[in-house]
């Protein structure tokens, strides 16, 4: 005694049924995909916090330009206090030129800080640098 199927004929036409193709071809690209957009991600928060740090080192120089901020070390905690919520391990030097009256504002940060998802990796072990200027006012 053989086995029958209840619907017969059905087996055949699901093999040579190409409806499905496209869809496979999509969950094939789909790693692909949610791969780039986690690199455009990650490169787009790289940027932003570029911005936001530059951002704070310019707040820095301009305090101690004014007056609000007395001494560099001031200038120093100042901004590593802002860098907290954005990075990790940052590491800052501030230097003020009697001379001249330039305030000069030297900030490192690690990659690997700014990224969220990790998908940036070749930028492991490269440092970010932002610095600005600002002159004294009296």
């Amino acid at each position: 005694m053989r086995f029958r199927l209840p619907w017969p004929g059905i087996p055949g036409r699901f093999v040579r049924n190409e409806d499905g193709a496209a869809t496979i071809e999509a969950v094939l690209w789909l790693p692909f995909f949610i791969l780039l957009f986690g690199v455009l991600v990650d490169v787009s928060m790289i940027f932003n916090g570029q911005s936001r740090l530059l951002r704070i080192v310019q707040d820095a120089n301009r305090n101690m330009s004014i007056g609000r901020l007395t001494t560099t070390s001031d200038t120093e905690d100042f901004v590593l206090a802002r860098v907290a919520s954005i990075a990790r391990n940052p590491q800052v030097s501030t230097t003020y030129i009697a001379g001249t009256g330039l305030i000069s504002t030297t900030l490192t940060v690690p990659i690997s800080d700014l990224d969220i998802f990790g998908a940036a990796t070749v930028f492991n072990g490269v440092n970010m640098v932002v610095s600005a200027e600002h002159l004294m006012e009296n």
